[in-house]
């Protein structure tokens, strides 16, 4: 069992929901992705601005689990729900992203820390034409595409490719798995759910991992940990090793 089981079945059970989808396409990432880098000066103003994903104003979902068997994760899959950049341009689209990292070597000592390098990798992402405006804490992102990127080709499946690329750098994710949503707000919606699953159960690791000195019986993540197979492993490890103590 894994800590992202039940949120993983879902992802797969919303995925075959779409099957029959008109403006559904998958993409296969194989090689690594080429897009000329921004050096670190991608700044992508309002004028400047072709397709706009995400925005305050409209529906943002963005979130990332993974799992410990890498041979379950269909590696270098982007399926794509909605529009394509090319077809919105000019247009503020709804944007839903789950990411699925096939993983090895986690444990109680460094899932955690695995985890916040894997959450962070978004930001290294140096695409020319391409800012990534902000992504917070409550499961959004809003990212901004260049008329200018727009012209040259600039797609989902470069996008999801250079993604991919990144999170492999790591060396402990050796397959990845990226699902795009434009399709309309209300399915947007519908990945909260998923993704509000798979923060609760980062919040507790969050929580455990930060926060040494707490009492389990007056925890709001309790219901979380003991519904969770692995997050029940991961605290009795680290409470065999001490670095759990409890208030009283």
């Amino acid at each position: 069992m894994g800590l992202f089981d039940k949120e993983l079945s879902e992802i797969r059970e919303f995925l075959a929901g779409a099957e029959a989808r008109p403006r559904r396409r998958e993409y296969c990432h194989s090689a690594p992705a080429r897009w000329p880098r921004g050096m670190g000066k991608s700044l992508v103003l309002s004028q400047d601005t072709a397709v706009e994903l995400g925005n305050p104003l409209t529906e943002s979902c963005s979130f990332l689990v993974w799992d410990d068997d890498p041979g379950r994760v269909r590696d270098g899959a982007i399926t794509l729900i909605g529009p394509e950049l090319s077809e919105c341009g000019g247009m503020s689209v709804p944007f839903g992203k789950a990411v699925i990292a096939g993983v090895s070597g986690f444990s109680a000592e460094n899932s955690y820390d695995r985890y916040r390098a894997m959450d962070l990798v978004r930001f290294d992402l140096d695409l020319r034409g391409y800012m990534l405006r902000a992504a917070s804490q409550y499961q959004r992102e809003w990212s901004r595409v260049s008329h200018e990127a727009l012209r040259e080709g600039f797609s989902f499946q470069v996008l999801g490719g250079a993604l991919i690329d990144v999170l492999k750098k790591t060396g402990y994710v050796e397959t990845v798995e990226v699902i795009f949503i434009t399709s309309s707000p209300e399915d947007v919606m519908s990945l909260r759910p998923i993704s509000e699953g798979a923060h609760k159960i980062i919040g507790a690791m969050t929580k455990m991992m930060d926060e040494l000195d707490y009492d389990c019986g007056s925890c709001s993540y309790n219901e979380v940990c003991s519904d969770v197979a692995d997050l029940r492993n991961m605290r009795q490890q680290l409470e065999k090793r001490g670095e759990l103590r409890y208030g009283t």
